[in-house]
């Protein structure tokens, strides 16, 4: 008997030497690039002639930076040949570089079968914005960094409130000198001035124009000073024309208000009171919620932003009730006259700092109706209210709403771990001692600005601001304590503020994050 064949084994042949054929194509179109010193991403995609989101596609760990040593797999055409020379090391690839604008930018190409059956590139008209946006710039060769704050050098007294700037001061720069050493900068050269803005004894400034001649060029990012009026004098100085201007005093929205450029890193009480409605509603829907407004002055924005939000929602949701009860900080009757024994009483107090007076008319209120039920939202402020008795806001069910913070306020929480305590031990040895807020939101604000402007120029916020679509290099502060949601305040001319905030509730003597759905997220920021 004759040996059979089998059909299907010239069939496998072919495709196993088809798929290796493939394999050695596809390794043969990649090399690698061993990163140089101040080389950045998209110098490297010039030099070989590739796209800067192929690079991305193949090597999606760059988007966060790279430095030198790192290796970068380089996806080359398939119709490019395969000898390429990396850029030699005389070769600048680090100059900030403009994306072509003559006849053909703007196209994308696809690798499309001809009418004979082979591959070519076709052009075609981008119609549709790609997944990943590419910046306008990328990157900055040199960036410089201008520091206005109240040293008052030289005076040998204070007065008190001078004695407060000084301390404010050191903490922002303690702050600002933890950021500047870290490593995670995109390889960008910095030249760093800091600039006394605290008052001689004729009360004028202790810098002028003439200290920003000696950094070489315009600033590209300034930081303070901590006084309004100050802040518009430095503006106005030469070279001062493009920088990005981080306000460190939280002087509202209207800062930032037809300022291009100025950046305001405090959360808005609208962002945090449009939350807290969000949270209130979703939770309490059919049940009756008490405003309790207490009328200060200091309030009035913030129980105003939350009206507004919760008629935005109930315009949605007709079972959404709200009664406003107006009451003063040092009397019982208005509140115990709204409250119910039948059923729960769910208490919103929007404001914040003005109401330590009330919080404590709030808590005997709650011991005396101890057969009540209470649940209490409030203002993030709060939390400082230290006369406030844990086991009362346990029992409460007692949820703030805060801005920009990404740390629980208790040494059990998760988030933190090693890298923070190295932060804070090194901010602490840069400070002299403890450190502030302001060291802190100075640390974090500050990386975030280097970043988005060694990615996209100093012209960032503005661009923003007029709604084009840039790469953000993170979302979430690095092992700092806050977040920035940059958005614009009144349309392409304005600046920028942030809008991150959380909600947090009390359990088992910790804050916990609530997520936007109302349940508990992880209180780790990683």
């Amino acid at each position: 008997m004759g040996m059979m064949r089998c059909p299907l084994l010239p069939r496998c042949g072919f495709f196993l030497c088809a798929f290796f054929l493939l394999t050695e194509v596809a390794a043969q179109q990649q090399v690698t690039h061993s990163v140089l010193r101040k080389e950045t991403a998209y110098g490297i995609a010039k030099s070989y002639g590739v796209d800067l989101n192929a690079l991305y596609d193949l090597n999606p760990w760059a988007e966060g930076g790279i430095r030198k040593g790192d290796v970068l797999r380089i996806p080359m055409q398939p119709n490019a040949s395969q000898e390429v020379d990396p850029p030699s090391a005389e070769e600048d690839v680090r100059q900030p570089a403009v994306l072509p604008k003559e006849e053909g930018a703007g196209l994308e190409r696809d690798w499309v079968p001809t009418e004979e059956g082979a591959m070519t590139w076709s052009d075609r008209v981008q119609d549709v914005p790609r997944g990943r946006p590419v910046p306008p710039t990328w990157s900055l060769d040199t960036v410089r960094l201008a520091v206005f704050l109240p040293f008052f050098t030289g005076r040998d007294s204070l007065s008190r409130q001078e004695a407060r700037l000084r301390e404010i001061a050191e903490d922002c720069a303690a702050g600002i000198r933890l950021a500047l050493g870290d490593d995670q900068r995109l390889g960008a050269h910095l030249i760093v001035r800091f600039l006394d803005t605290g008052l001689d004894t004729a009360g004028s400034l202790l810098c002028a124009p003439e200290d920003l001649v000696g950094m070489g060029g315009p600033v590209h990012i300034a930081m303070g000073p901590l006084k309004r009026s100050q802040f518009f004098e430095v503006r106005e100085w030469p070279g001062m024309e493009r920088a990005v201007h981080v306000a460190l005093t939280d002087l509202g929205s209207r800062l930032a208000e037809g300022r291009q450029g100025v950046l305001m890193p405090y959360s808005q009480v609208s962002a945090r009171m449009e939350a807290l409605a969000a949270h209130v509603a979703m939770r309490h829907s059919g049940e009756r919620i008490l405003l309790l407004a207490t009328g200060d002055i200091r309030n009035l924005d913030a129980e105003a932003a939350f009206r507004d939000a919760w008629l935005r929602h109930a315009a949605q949701d007709s079972l959404l009730v709200m009664n406003e009860v107006e009451v003063a900080s040092r009397g019982l009757g208005a509140l115990r006259d709204s409250l119910s024994d039948v059923r729960r009483n769910v208490l919103v107090v929007p404001g914040g700092k003005a109401n330590r007076s009330f919080a404590g008319v709030l808590q005997t209120e709650i011991q005396l109706g101890d057969s009540l039920d209470f649940v209490v939202y409030a203002d993030g402020d709060w939390k400082k209210f230290d006369f406030l008795d844990p086991e009362l806001r346990e029992r409460i069910g007692f949820t703030v709403v805060d801005g920009g913070g990404v740390l629980p306020d208790s040494i059990m929480g998760a988030a933190m771990d090693s890298s923070h305590f190295c932060l804070a031990r090194e901010l602490v040895a840069l400070r002299g001692g403890p450190a502030g807020s302001y060291g802190w939101m100075s640390h974090d604000v500050l990386r975030d600005v280097l970043a988005w402007t060694v990615a996209h120029g100093p012209d960032w916020p503005v661009d923003l601001a007029q709604g084009t679509r840039l790469i953000c290099n993170w979302n979430r502060a690095k092992n700092g304590r806050y977040v920035f949601d940059w958005t614009a305040t009144d349309g392409e001319d304005g600046g920028l503020v942030n809008e991150a905030v959380r909600l947090l509730r009390q359990e088992d003597f910790k804050w916990l994050e609530l997520n936007q759905q109302g349940s508990e997220a992880s209180t780790s920021p990683y």
